[in-house]
């Protein structure tokens, strides 16, 4: 029974450093793939989101980024987020807002890419 115990004890920890080390390589790829780096990872779908992304331009009103975009899956205070943005569940997208207009573009795909544009 001791021998049973410590053998789920050890694999247990095995799962959990592969987990880590897992969680680790997804998350030094996602936040090193930045800027061109993350346009060249996208697919196609996904530049077709940027592109309507890239459309977006700091004199808009907030209306006016809901009609590009359409409706955000949440519109907190000052941000506006669009989860699965470019057809995956793994993405989201988030516009800062100051005085009623965008400031900031933010899209991140889990574990693939971030994309930042200061407007």
């Amino acid at each position: 029974m001791a021998r049973r115990n410590l053998l789920y004890f050890f694999l247990g920890g095995l799962l959990l450093i592969a987990a880590t080390c897992v969680a680790v390589f997804y998350a030094d790829r996602m936040f090193s793939t930045t800027d061109q780096q993350a346009v060249a990872a996208m697919n196609a779908e996904e530049l077709a989101a940027l592109k309507r992304l890239s459309s977006i331009d700091g004199g808009m009103s907030s209306e006016q980024v809901f009609r590009t975009l359409g409706s955000p899956s949440e519109d907190l205070f000052f941000i506006a987020k669009w989860n699965g943005f470019g057809g995956s569940i793994l993405s989201q997208a988030r516009i800062y807002f100051v005085d009623g207009r965008p400031a900031k573009i933010r899209w991140m795909k889990l574990g693939f890419f971030v994309y930042e544009r200061n407007l």
